[in-house]
């Protein structure tokens, strides 16, 4: 294999790599329960609930029917956290304090074997201390016979510091969010710093790229010349990488860079308290998903040109390329239906950002070949009219 065909095959490792550790991300905890097995007879309830300081947090509750029979008409009721009826220093967000099994099935029944998860959610506006706060619930049931039994579930809701990296973040979106006075609007603004931050690595990433492109005519010749020797072929487009000034993997590491960028404004942005009461445009808050599916079609048309733009011209697009073109932006507006806006207009905004940037990149780096194309042809010129 040639250490050109190396680079595009390390571009497409880094790049399945950062969409499936960006996925992870999205979907952790979807894939697997957070509740341990239990083969403990009778009635069982379990609570996993953890969270940061000014997040919604959500608790789940697990009722588990080890009995052989049928139990009716669960109800769940959050009594007290921390002691506190008031449920200080915490309170209630897109929850009511009692939920019934009919809240979250269609049947009003657990059968043997069987169980329903309740989910309440919870925040503070405020920096509380990380620890463990005590919880309570009570589980009320009705058995075959009809004997009401209630269960007084404690347990705790483990809330762990904030991350510095997203601490840091958090307090640059309030500073701007100062001078903008619309979290929203911060968002945009902060999305736009990144990208300008970020723009060295984008250039640096297309002009690789236009290397590469520039000494394709040789690389083909290297690569017939030497296709019964690939050890002297790598020699030699090794050689004319060093000759030409190409970095082998100079349009892959920018990409790597800007991952973890990612991945900590998404960290940052996910479930913060703030956001609750933020109004933008259409949306009532920017922790809700928008339920006129405006954003997720934004996303689409964004990630959309965004690829699109993304080509150099005079190059040709492999079938694997272009499959990711089309299918990406179709599978991340399908999950964005349930994500929240403060994440998705982070996500249109540096899509749309990026794709203006390549555009002016190409662009100039357009202008600057053709440049270099008539600079020796005015040469030519001058010497003859000298002559």
């Amino acid at each position: 294999m040639t250490l050109f065909l190396e680079e595009d095959m390390m571009k497409k490792i880094l790049f399945v790599f950062g969409f499936v550790l960006l996925l992870s991300v999205f979907l952790t905890g979807c894939a697997t329960s957070p509740f341990p097995k239990t083969t403990e007879p009778g009635v069982i309830v379990q609570v996993v609930a953890t969270g940061r300081p000014l997040e919604n947090i959500p608790v789940g509750l697990r009722v588990v029917n080890n009995t052989p029979d049928p139990i009716l008409d669960v109800t769940v009721k959050l009594v007290s956290i921390n002691g506190n009826e008031d449920l200080k220093p915490f309170e209630l967000w897109k929850s009511t304090r009692e939920l019934s099994i009919k809240d979250v099935s269609k049947t009003s029944v657990i059968d043997a074997g069987k169980d329903a998860t309740f989910t309440f959610y919870i925040t503070s506006y405020t920096e509380i201390e990380p620890k463990p706060y005590p919880i309570k619930f009570a589980v009320t049931y009705k058995d075959a016979n009809g004997k009401i039994t209630t269960i007084d579930k404690e347990a705790v809701i483990n809330v762990v510091p904030v991350g510095g990296l997203y601490k840091a973040m958090r307090f640059i979106i309030e500073a701007i969010n100062k001078v903008t006075k619309n979290y929203g609007l911060a968002i945009i603004v902060l999305t736009i710093l990144i990208k300008l931050i970020t723009h060295p690595l984008t250039r640096y990433q297309f002009k690789s790229t236009a290397k590469l492109q520039e000494i394709q005519p040789e690389l083909k010749k290297i690569q017939e010349k030497y296709k019964d020797n690939p050890q002297k072929q790598q020699q030699e487009i090794v050689k004319l990488y060093k000759e030409k000034g190409v970095n082998m993997y100079g349009g892959c590491l920018p990409v790597l860079i800007q991952w973890p960028l990612l991945i900590i404004l998404y960290g940052a942005l996910m479930n913060y308290a703030p956001f609750n009461n933020a109004r933008f445009l259409w949306l009532s808050n920017l922790n809700v998903p928008d339920k006129y599916y405006i954003l997720p079609a934004l996303v689409f048309l964004s990630m959309f040109l965004q690829s699109k733009t993304s080509q150099l011209p005079g190059t040709e697009m492999d079938p694997n390329t272009k499959m990711f073109m089309y299918f990406l932006p179709i599978i991340f507006a399908v999950w964005a239906v349930s994500w929240p806006p403060s994440v998705l207009l982070y996500w249109i905004t540096f899509s749309l950002v990026a794709t203006f940037e390549q555009y002016l990149i190409i662009r100039s780096l357009e202008n600057f070949k053709k440049m270099a194309l008539e600079e020796p042809k005015e040469v030519i010129k001058k010497e003859k009219k000298e002559k």
